[in-house]
């Protein structure tokens, strides 16, 4: 929807009255909702994904766990703690004791009828409308037994296939994607790399060059690592790169004029098209 739209900075400073205009320009970005609309209501929840999908953003990223029994859901951390009003970690809960939980009081009042959404929900409501940017996460300490399997089901079940994106931190989860007669577009997850070495960071330091992922469409680094140099290096080794989690107007201006591909923002409530 935003095709070969970018984004600039109207006013003169970076309060939180600022607001981040759409603009016509010759080549084409992504504006990814980063855990949905994660501004205007609870992060992964449903209400977080219908904003979003109101919104003038391409894509919705969320992060997906698995639970005790095998069920995939929605929620950025490895436990329910910070934002449920539930204790524990999502590998030792079952779906039915983490649906019993309030998943948006934290976040405001107005929302405290709001639940752990399943991936399979948010399938469901999605439908294309938008892109989706599935995160497979790790569990506490360990991989979720297979959680990649049961992700590249349910994009099947629902023929999700050209509107579904995987990514993730971790090259096992990769591999393993990768492995499946099931073509889905997957990006590789950093938080960066040293400009003057073959060396980045994951979830670890690693040595080499990011030909290892081939199969991937985009290596994704935090924004403090987005450099010209590094979108150049990005680009040149063949990959897309959309850089997280940048929701300052200033430094949303930065990134995409330095070249990346887009950018994952929790400011979706700021975007306007002029």
């Amino acid at each position: 929807m935003l095709g070969f739209l970018a984004l600039y900075f109207i006013s003169g400073g970076s309060n939180t009255d600022d607001k981040v205009y759409l603009t016509n320009l010759p080549r084409k970005v992504a504006i990814i909702a980063h855990r949905g609309a994660s501004d205007t209501a609870p992060e992964n929840t449903l209400a977080a994904i219908r904003k979003a999908l109101l919104s003038p953003v391409d894509y919705i990223e969320v992060d997906i766990h698995q639970t005790k029994d095998g069920e995939l859901i929605l929620m950025h951390d490895a436990t329910v703690n910070r934002t449920t009003n539930g204790q524990g970690t999502i590998a030792d809960l079952t779906l039915t004791e983490i649906k019993k939980l309030d998943a948006g009081t934290w976040f405001d009042s107005a929302y405290q009828h709001e639940k752990v959404p399943t991936l399979n929900e948010v399938l469901e409501i999605v439908k294309g409308h938008k892109k989706l940017l599935i995160e497979i996460k790790k569990g506490d300490g360990e991989f979720y037994n297979g959680i990649e399997d049961k992700t590249l089901a349910l994009i099947q079940k629902h023929r999700a296939q050209d509107w579904c994106v995987i990514q993730s931190f971790y090259d096992e989860v990769l591999e393993k994607i990768w492995q499946s007669e099931l073509a889905v577009v997957t990006h590789k997850l950093i938080i960066g790399k040293l400009p003057w070495l073959p060396l980045y960071f994951d979830h670890r330091f690693r040595w080499g060059n990011f030909d290892k992922y081939d199969r991937a469409a985009a290596i994704n680094a935090h924004q403090y690592f987005a450099s010209k140099e590094f979108i150049k290096y990005v680009h040149n080794k063949g990959f897309k790169t959309f850089i997280w989690t940048v929701n300052d107007a200033g430094t949303i201006n930065r990134v995409l004029a330095s070249g990346a591909d887009g950018v994952l923002t929790d400011n979706v409530s700021k975007l306007q098209f002029k």
